[in-house]
């Protein structure tokens, strides 16, 4: 077995007719971190404008929540991840109201296991 890391997603995660039309929308992103037993340690929400869409680099964003105006952030380069956006207002958890976005993409990223205890 060959441990080998992908340059790229597998087909199936990244549409490129998609991702070619990314760049200059609005994303609304939820991220769920869980702890090793699947339970929830946090959750972030932020929104920003597409910067560029790459198979091998991830989904670029120039965050525009209050708090992160100006910082980015890279998604992984999956598209299957990201769905139209509902029409209507989106209240982050931070109480900050947006309006009409694109796209939305939640993620939920899961906590190493803890390692075993040798005792």
């Amino acid at each position: 077995m060959t441990d080998e890391i992908l340059s790229a997603p597998p087909p199936e995660h990244w549409d490129q007719a998609l991702a070619d039309t990314l760049p200059g929308r609005i994303i609304l992103v939820g991220l769920t971190f869980l702890d090793a037993d699947g339970e929830i340690e946090d959750v972030e929400q932020f929104h920003g404008v597409i910067l560029s869409a790459d198979p091998e680099e991830g989904i670029l964003v120039d965050l525009l929540t209050a708090e992160e105006d100006g910082d980015t952030y890279l998604l992984p380069p999956q598209t299957s991840n990201i769905k139209p956006a509902m029409p209507g207002a989106y209240t982050l958890a931070n109480g900050e109201v947006l309006e009409n976005p694109d796209f939305v993409s939640n993620w939920t990223i899961q906590g190493p296991e803890d390692p075993a205890n040798d005792d």
